[in-house]
């Protein structure tokens, strides 16, 4: 074990106050993980994570009667949440694993900080800091493999993957944050066991994968990932790796800063060979309007584009460049449809001049507002919006 003897920044106003609070009764505690991880590498964490000897009834008995709120968000883990003076504090007891299978951990209070710090995933995350002493405490090398850019497994990666699965995701979404330099045991860990991830609950996937897509480098973390996908999603490689390698190597105009597209976009490039229905997304616990939007950009790979299309689908959505974007990298690079898309993102959007109100003045009723509506506006699109209110309603 290593001592590294330094004083780190920590963005937070009581946490001091609250392991002074746990020492006064002769329990050990320091901070743990992320926050440690984070402000080493001077990055704002907003959590603020502790380890104690304490043990979780304790926790809620001494701050519960300091008149602080204390919640039992993981007290099968050992983990509880303090609430104290606008802070949240998750504070831990010291475990070790005694069973793991996968998905699910059987564990053992301890008060051995060496053992904790045995049962965490990579050496980046089992650093933990003492800020009475100034001291870094580091197990395994972390520091070092911080200062590499490097994500690499505790111990053996095949043992640390076959206790949890999602460990696979975490090591690309972590190598995404941190890492320059690839673990090749690591790498080669989850290539080798990604048919684990089968086990996991959809739930678990879909929350790691989002994490991974709002990373600045996600396209290239995906393209890492390119063997693994087809494991957890309905993906054929090839044409992700197709869409993927556009999106890093492309240039055009209409691209804008990858990392500013929504999630829902990302996921139908990934979907976008896939004929993938509503249903099905949420099957794989997309939410409702999630599984909707993603199903909006699909519609444009059967779509025929054509101007008339181009101008009501930037009248119809706040999102036009996305959908742009999403043209270019299935149908390629068209030099009219980006002059459109120049010509219309400068433009402010007008108001459809004829409602329904309009329709049954003039005697129109039932289906036949919708159906005269739908033609009306059709018309006025393709007059560059310019016919008016009184002439749309001379063409019935």
């Amino acid at each position: 074990m290593l001592e590294l003897k330094q004083k780190l920044d920590i963005q937070s106003k009581n946490y001091i106050s609250v392991l002074e609070i746990i020492k006064s009764k002769h329990k050990q505690a320091r901070l743990i993980g992320g926050v440690v991880r984070d402000s080493m590498l001077g990055l704002k964490s907003h959590d603020v994570d502790i380890a104690t000897s304490m043990l979780p009834e304790e926790v809620t008995e001494l701050f519960t009667s300091l008149g602080a709120k204390v919640i039992p968000t993981g007290i099968q883990f050992g983990t509880v949440t303090l609430l104290y003076k606008g802070e949240a504090f998750e504070i831990t007891t010291l475990r070790k694993d005694l069973i793991c299978n996968g998905r699910h951990a059987h564990v053992e209070y301890t008060g051995d900080f060496y053992l904790d710090a045995l049962r965490r995933d990579f050496t980046i995350n089992a650093l933990s800091y003492c800020p009475f002493e100034e001291i870094i405490y580091d197990y395994f090398e972390g520091a070092q493999d911080l200062k590499k850019g490097l994500v690499k497994f505790i111990g053996e990666p095949d043992e640390r993957i076959k206790e949890d699965y999602l460990r696979i995701l975490r090591f690309f979404r972590f190598f995404g944050r941190f890492g320059r330099e690839i673990d090749q045991n690591s790498f080669d860990a989850c290539i080798r066991h990604k048919g684990f991830l089968k086990n996991l609950s959809r739930e678990r996937i879909k929350s790691e994968l989002d994490l991974i897509l709002k990373l600045p480098n996600f396209v290239d973390i995906l393209l890492l990932m390119q063997e693994i996908l087809p494991e957890i999603l309905p993906v054929d490689e090839r044409h992700c790796k197709g869409a993927l390698t556009f999106l890093r190597d492309d240039d055009s105009g209409t691209r804008n800063d990858i990392t500013l597209l929504s999630n829902n976009l990302k996921y139908a490039l990934l979907f976008k060979e896939s004929s993938i229905t509503e249903a099905e997304l949420i099957a794989l616990k997309f939410s409702r309007q999630e599984a909707r939007n993603i199903c909006r950009f699909l519609v444009l790979t059967t779509a025929k584009i054509t101007e008339y299309f181009l101008k009501k689908l930037w009248l119809e959505n706040d999102n036009f460049t996305e959908f742009v974007i999403f043209l270019n990298i299935i149908n390629g690079e068209n030099a009219e449809n980006s002059k459109l898309f120049l010509q219309l993102s400068g433009r402010q959007k007008p108001k459809f001049p004829v409602n329904g109100h309009d329709l049954t003045a003039m005697g129109i009723t039932g289906p036949d507002v919708k159906q005269a509506l739908t033609s009306l506006q059709k018309q006025w699109i393709e007059s560059d919006f310019h016919l008016t209110q009184k002439e749309l309603l001379k063409l019935l």
